[in-house]
């Protein structure tokens, strides 16, 4: 009796420690880098959701809220700046179709040349503008996750799934710098060369060159899912080898405390795995965090580049009933250039997200 009137001290400190490990303290926040992830947080994102951290994503609501905010202020200004484009396209489109009628069959190869170059004019701008978009998007994703993804790490690894963490922060860097450079020195200056070629495959009728343009597409498009395809599937195999390790690994360590210290090696162990829940609760906050920024940086280039790749279609579509099919083909595949931008830089934001789920979902047992 005496030995147990002494221990219950002893008890109550220990079973009272991890009171103060379920909210995010201020040593939890700077070791694990949450502070990081609030200073890398970019200004296309401040500007939506405000003056915004991590602590802040405990009630995720209210980001969402201006999230959808954004979303509907966002769409009215974009809207009209890609009809208008769309419109410009359709009346190139019936201008030309009016001068061919009026035209000779000498001349009227040289307007739809004309009319070609004309639909490339107008187009050109907004997809170029578009473009270097894309790519500034793609580098500021690569910038939030320098400090994105090492928190989420830190915190998996200190919840327990301490490989897991590590094979899985290596995969996304690797696949992440893969891709971006990808993006930058490939991808992206082949939307500059499909307009070029689609441009001038229809100004001169050439097959070869529409050949080219759709080769171009396919390995735009080839590349994207490679890369993808390969991220996701390392991921997962690397997250069920290490995860069966980091199971292993948790309960030979608890099983080890409760076997050295009996009555109190099992309480210790206890206090241990309650102790983590404090870096799991930073974990989901970071999370949620990350990916409502993730969203507010792709807002605006996403609904813009999504609004003229539908709209440019829907042009193409009109110009048809009208027009000359080789430039109401180079209108909808003015279009398809926006389209592929908009999946590249998609693809990036992808990675990321997954890359998320996955490390918050990652719970050592």
């Amino acid at each position: 009796m005496k030995r147990l009137i002494v221990l219950l001290p002893l008890l109550a400190l220990m079973l009272a420690a991890p009171a103060r490990a379920v909210g995010l303290d201020a040593e939890q926040y700077d070791i694990f880098g949450a502070s990081e992830v609030d200073e890398s947080i970019p200004d296309e994102a401040q500007d939506i959701l405000g003056d915004v951290g991590v602590k802040d994503a405990l009630e995720p609501e209210g980001l969402f809220s201006r999230l959808w905010s954004a979303l509907g202020e966002r769409l009215r200004g974009l809207w009209g700046e890609a009809a208008a484009g769309a419109v410009k396209l359709l009346a190139v489109a019936a201008l030309i179709s009016a001068c061919s009628a009026f035209a000779t069959e000498t001349s009227r190869r040289y307007v739809s040349i004309a009319g070609c170059l004309a639909v490339a004019g107008v187009a050109f701008g907004d997809a170029s503008a578009w473009i270097n978009t894309g790519a500034e998007t793609i580098e500021e994703l690569n910038l939030f996750s320098h400090a994105l993804l090492p928190c989420l790490a830190a915190t998996a690894a200190a919840g327990g799934s301490a490989a897991g963490a590590a094979a899985k922060y290596a995969a996304t860097s690797l696949f992440m710098d893969v891709f971006i450079t990808l993006s930058r020195s490939l991808l992206l200056p082949l939307a500059y060369a499909l307009l070029a070629v689609r441009t001038a495959s229809a100004a001169l009728g050439n097959s070869a060159l529409d050949g080219a343009a759709r080769l171009i597409k396919w390995l735009c498009t080839l590349l994207t899912t490679v890369v993808m395809t390969a991220f996701t599937v390392y991921l997962s195999l690397s997250g069920a080898v290490t995860g069966a390790a980091d199971v292993v690994t948790s309960k030979a360590a608890k099983t080890a405390i409760s076997t050295a210290l009996p009555v109190v090696g099992g309480i210790i162990s206890d206090a241990a795995g309650t102790l983590v829940a404090g870096a799991g609760l930073l974990r989901s906050a970071v999370g949620a965090l990350g990916a409502v920024v993730i969203a507010a940086i792709c807002l605006t280039p996403f609904l813009a580049l999504a609004l003229r790749y539908l709209l440019y279609k829907a042009a193409a579509a009109l110009a048809h009933c009208f027009a000359d099919s080789d430039l109401a083909g180079l209108i909808g595949d003015v279009g398809g250039v926006f389209g592929l931008v908009l999946g590249v830089t998609g693809a990036c934001a992808a990675m990321l997200y997954i890359s998320i789920i996955s490390a918050v979902k990652a719970v050592g047992v």
